[in-house]
């Protein structure tokens, strides 16, 4: 493999231990994301000294969310790769489901996320290190739209360039 792009736009987010187990490939050995609940208690998610060594690059637009924003911050503080497109949609609460006697159930809060260098991902949303708005008059976005997808040939261009 010469070079990588990941493309999160569209994503809402997922299951935090699967994405923490990309990010600990994509990244150096340090944090990958740490939560702080409303008393001040941090958990920490640490990766391990393992990661790919080619160009990288994450299409990311406004309704990226969650465990995808983890990977793009993560990605971001450890300067990993350049992150391409449009703000993301600032979804960085851990929550959790109670379920109450009568089978219904209520979400709870219990803590924030935050980027390794502490940066707020909720109501934040992560700004791209390029932002690329993608054009209006595209029939869809990915490879099979390379022709029309202007950030994904943003994101070629960029690790194209970054290629040994």
């Amino acid at each position: 493999m010469k070079s990588l792009i990941i493309d999160v736009r569209e994503n809402g987010g997922g299951n935090l231990a699967i994405a923490s187990d990309i990010i600990d490939e994509l990244i150096p050995e340090g944090i990958i994301v740490y939560t702080k609940d409303k008393n001040g208690k941090k958990e920490y998610l640490y990766s391990k000294p393992n990661e790919i060594k080619v160009p990288l690059a994450v299409l990311v637009n406004e309704n990226t969310a969650s465990a995808s924003e983890i990977l793009t911050a993560a990605i971001q503080d450890s300067k990993k790769g350049t992150i391409i497109g449009t703000k993301t949609f600032g979804k960085g609460v851990v929550q959790i489901v109670e379920e109450l006697s009568d089978g219904s159930g209520i979400k709870l809060t219990i803590s924030e996320y935050f980027s390794p260098k502490g940066r707020k991902i909720n109501k934040k949303g992560i700004e791209p290190d390029i932002k690329v708005e993608l054009n209006e008059d595209i029939e869809g976005i990915g490879p099979e739209y390379i022709n029309e997808d202007n950030q994904l040939q943003k994101a070629i261009e960029i690790v194209k360039s970054k290629e040994k």
